[in-house]
């Protein structure tokens, strides 16, 4: 576990978990607790929370769960219909105009042609790229995700190198719309039918995002990527820079009922987790349980 106050080192953990519930409830609970309230934002845009830099990795029941879209019954701002709206948003057939970006216009349209305005911008893209204007054309990354998988399947080699990423320099740091929270993503090929995904998450809203953002992005990568690559997701593995929950929902946890687990899968997750843990760690927890 990574504690300390601010200054040393960064508050955090990881969780381990079969149930994307569980996961979330477990990680609520951690990251309330942090010792350090973090204010940040910009502008007349200030916020406080409670911090971390937890990440998770999650197996493939929890993916699972998180496809058919199972989240946690203490999370007020997820349902049924909020989540099949949000779901919309990774599609082409959704209308962005209201937003400063849609995940899947990054990743199919986020490297457009940029042309950098007059004065200090126009020199620091000059610099950044040795060019007058960004003319990197549309790329649709999510072709190239899975174009990487079916490479990896058909070579039978695994790869770090399938990666999309959805934030562009060039235009996010100078058009004024919101940086995207949701920075990168890889999958790999895990051997026959099985693929593992890797996220980067640059901030991440654990209280009123986690849960929506898990059940879409699973959907999506699962449809549009593994799925047509004859895979499932065997696990997936997200870690942040900062996970946080705002001030204001932290009064979530006082009344987040406790998920109820299948013993089987209550034996699986102990085993899981002695698996994370060295050796010191595992004799810890033999003598004085978990804590």
């Amino acid at each position: 576990m990574l504690k300390g106050t601010l200054g040393e080192i960064m508050y955090g953990t990881i969780i381990i978990d079969n149930s994307l519930p569980h996961a979330w409830e477990r990680a609520m609970r951690f990251v309330g607790e942090s010792p350090e309230i973090f204010t940040f934002g910009g502008g007349s845009e200030v916020k406080h929370a409670v911090d971390s830099q937890t990440d998770f990795i999650l197996t493939h029941n929890a993916v699972a769960e998180a496809i058919a879209g199972m989240y946690h019954p203490g999370d007020p701002f997820c349902s049924p219909q909020k989540n099949k709206a949000y779901r919309k948003e990774y599609t082409a057939e959704f209308d962005p105009s209201a937003f400063d970006y849609t995940y899947y216009n990054l990743l199919v349209e986020g490297f457009k042609r940029y042309k950098p305005a007059e004065g200090l911008k126009n020199r620091i893209v000059k610099k950044l790229f040795g060019l007058d204007t960004y003319t990197t054309s549309n790329i649709d990354q999510i072709a190239i995700l899975r174009d990487g998988l079916e490479k990896q399947i058909d070579e039978q080699l695994q790869s770090n190198r399938n990666v999309a990423v959805l934030f562009n320099p060039a235009v996010d740091n100078f058009s004024g719309n919101t940086i995207p929270c949701f920075n990168e993503i890889l999958v790999r090929w895990e051997g026959g039918t099985r693929c593992s995904v890797h996220t980067l998450f640059r901030s991440h809203d654990l209280g009123t995002a986690w849960n929506s953002n898990m059940i879409t992005a699973s959907w999506f990568v699962n449809r549009e990527i593994a799925k047509p690559c004859g895979c499932t997701i065997n696990s997936w593995d997200e870690k942040n820079f900062s996970l946080h929950i705002y001030n204001y929902d932290l009064p979530i946890i006082d009344t987040m009922p406790l998920v109820l687990r299948n013993p089987k899968l209550q034996v699986m997750q102990d085993k899981l987790m002695y698996n994370s843990l060295d050796d010191a760690q595992v004799n810890h927890v033999a003598v004085n349980g978990w804590s």
